[in-house]
């Protein structure tokens, strides 16, 4: 599995979490990044958690994990507010606070964050982990560490069933896939390819996979989205020109983990295959 399909992996797999199940990725999250140092803290007695999902002793860096897809500007505001007023109060010398969600912050609710809590608490870093940096965070560490931290153990290449490939003519044919995968198969390319042709393919199948990573961007816009498919067009116009053809298809139901639980999604496939300009491509 190449880096950005275990990317993705990882943030499907952090928008499945809610509540303490979300908190105990954290915690698994804090024991990686800081072996010596990260305590876990749970609620206890009448003063709870003293406002301190975690924390590193020895580095004074204050975690709050809290699982806030779904909910509203005004409560996630809130909880910020409270969790961080809090923790400042309960504890002595905080350096870095930071704030862990499994969500994209909404525009209104960074701009509280930066305007009104960074303002007032200058010598605290406030920071705030959304789902994007966690799983770029994560999927930097080794293997073995990812797994623990999201509780899973990956399967690189699992057995799949045959699957019917089309012939991509063009942008819109193709970015239903690109748009609808969590990551993608192995490429498949003709043996005999010069060194000009291998970095035509090499070029145009890693657009295909930029495409794909920012396709949810993308698809906030629809002029974005026509420039995204009329620029696979002219990709896909000039492997027709070398002598190429893309076929393509997507895998639902691709085991991205094993075990008992396994976390199940989308895949893309590519064949690029070497075409005679004289016959007929479509299948």
């Amino acid at each position: 599995m190449d880096q950005n399909s275990l990317r993705k992996l990882v943030e499907g797999q952090l928008l499945r979490l809610e509540g303490n199940a979300f908190q105990d990725c954290m915690d698994r999250l804090g024991l990686e990044l800081y072996p010596c140092d990260y305590q876990p803290v749970r609620a206890a007695g009448p003063k709870g958690d003293t406002k301190n999902d975690g924390y590193c002793p020895k580095a004074r860096v204050f975690f709050a994990a809290h699982a806030t897809r779904g909910e509203r500007i005004d409560k996630t505001k809130a909880k910020i507010r409270g969790d961080l007023e809090g923790c400042l109060q309960e504890h002595r010398d905080v350096k870095v606070w930071r704030f862990l969600t499994n969500d994209t912050l909404p525009g209104e609710v960074d701009q509280f964050i930066d305007n009104e809590l960074r303002a007032r608490y200058g010598g605290v870093t406030i920071e705030v982990w959304g789902i994007k940096t966690l799983a770029d965070e994560i999927s930097k560490l080794k293997r073995v560490q990812v797994d623990r931290i999201i509780d899973v153990v990956t399967v690189d290449k699992p057995e799949l069933e045959v699957v019917i490939l089309s012939h991509m003519k063009t942008g819109r044919d193709l970015w239903p896939i690109l748009s609808g995968s969590l990551g993608w198969l192995e490429h498949d390319e003709p043996d005999d390819c010069t060194d000009e042709e291998q970095d035509l393919i090499d070029g145009a199948v890693q657009t295909f996979r930029d495409w794909s990573d920012i396709s949810g961007e993308v698809q906030v816009s629809r002029s974005s989205v026509r420039d995204a498919q009329r620029n696979i067009t002219a990709i896909l116009e000039e492997l027709a020109e070398k002598g190429f053809a893309l076929y393509s298809a997507m895998k639902d139901s691709y085991p991205f983990t094993g075990g008992p639980s396994p976390f199940l999604g989308t895949v893309a496939i590519f064949r690029i295959t070497r075409v005679d300009p004289a016959t007929p491509t479509s299948r």
